[in-house]
């Protein structure tokens, strides 16, 4: 799986929101690519599927300098896979589809990736007492809402994916690759990500509103756990495509996903 220009996009990152989710493994396993090479990965017994929205500023192609960049909010459900491609299995992450409120971001994006970057409306409100974060289609249909507090160090996390904050950041620095539907017809586009914020916490989190609830009723996804991370540097690198029915073992792609 090779791309001539492997571009990359990055930015600053202000604000990383994680909602995650668990899910029985064979249910998640019916909402993958029927392809050989992915598997849900097991936390505890659960799948993981998460909502992720970002806040970026300076968003540019690599190298350009960040002061010629756009500040966008992006978001996306990603669901937590084993990628059994290559030689030895290793965590990735497959992203539903890409969101923007960018428009000039949505357009080249969906070039770049080759796969396609959806336009939305988004916010993410600071009070005093909480965070309201929102995204919905540009028709009005609402994406995801929720009401994030940070959580008392105190109080004893009720999530049974992860055991403390150091189990999630394991969790999520282990998965830096990606695939999503391409744009092309039988492919998926592998997008790897890699992110130096050093910063994360825990936060008591209220969903609202799911969208995916409504995509997979039958799926019965529980809220288990938020995280927030800030600052550092967000890049993501497009490595070209693969077929979906392509052999297991060509493909060779390099380990380097919202």
């Amino acid at each position: 799986m090779k791309s001539v220009l492997n571009p990359s996009v990055y930015g600053h990152l202000i604000d990383r929101y994680l909602f995650n989710f668990r899910v029985d493994p064979e249910v998640l396993q019916s909402h993958l690519p029927p392809v050989g090479w992915l598997r849900p990965r097991v936390i505890n017994g659960y799948g993981v599927v998460s909502f992720c929205l970002l806040r970026l500023e300076g968003v540019t192609l690599w190298p350009l300098p960040l002061q010629l960049g756009f500040d966008t909010i992006s978001c996306a459900y990603r669901c937590a896979v084993i990628d059994k491609s290559g030689t030895n299995p290793e965590p990735s992450v497959y992203v539903l589809g890409r969101n923007t409120n960018l428009p000039i971001a949505g357009r080249f994006g969906s070039i770049l990736f080759s796969g396609a970057m959806n336009m939305i409306r988004s916010s993410i409100e600071t009070l005093q007492s909480h965070v309201n974060i929102r995204a919905s289609f540009l028709e009005g249909q609402e994406l995801f809402s929720a009401k994030a507090r940070l959580q008392q160090a105190d109080i004893k996390s009720s999530s049974k994916l992860f055991g403390s904050l150091e189990d999630f950041v394991d969790f999520i620095k282990g998965g830096e690759s990606s695939y999503t539907p391409s744009t092309r017809k039988d492919r998926y586009s592998r997008v790897d990500l890699t992110e130096d914020s050093s910063y994360y916490e825990s936060v008591d989190a209220t969903i609202d509103y799911s969208w995916l609830d409504r995509l997979w009723p039958e799926a019965k996804l529980v809220f288990d756990s938020a995280f927030h991370a800030r600052g550092g540097r967000y890049r993501l690198k497009y490595l070209g495509s693969v077929p979906a029915h392509q052999d297991i073992h060509l493909l060779q792609a390099p380990a380097t996903g919202c």
